[in-house]
């Protein structure tokens, strides 16, 4: 590395990333993105199927969920409860029982930020270095 001088005259060291990520590609963010762009500025309209929010090809959230939500906001500042906001995990609980699904419980369901969130604190938890896992596409190769 090659040392910078940061605005208060110590070196800053430039951070490498993981190795981990040396086979990982994400051409979404490079020429395909690039090219999108472009076509964009020209008038076309693009829609970006990698994107995980669904809101923006009209889903929305059932409104339980939303109306739970919007009651947690002044008790969360930002957080909720490390499994997820009570009433979604309701929600969830309850669309599994309306599918047949039985044994699961409000403390069965964990509820992230997307699904590579959960994906990543899953796979962290239960794979050890070495092992392997597949995982279906699409999905964020970020993980």
């Amino acid at each position: 590395f090659s040392p910078v001088q940061n605005a208060c005259g110590g070196a800053l060291k430039t951070v490498q990333k993981s190795a981990k990520l040396a086979n990982v590609l994400y051409d979404i963010r490079g020429p395909i993105m690039d090219a999108a762009k472009q076509m964009e500025e020209e008038g076309q309209k693009i829609i970006k199927l990698n994107l995980g929010n669904l809101a923006v090809f009209g889903f929305d959230a059932p409104e339980e969920i939303q109306q739970d939500m919007i009651r947690n906001l002044p008790a969360s500042a930002g957080y909720s409860d490390s499994k997820g906001i009570f009433g979604a995990r309701k929600a969830v609980m309850h669309e599994t029982q309306k599918q047949g699904i039985k044994g699961v419980t409000l403390d069965d369901i964990y509820l992230g930020n997307g699904a590579s969130e959960l994906i990543a604190m899953a796979t962290n938890a239960l794979l050890d270095d070495g092992d392997e896992l597949l995982l279906p596409a699409p999905y964020s190769a970020l993980i």
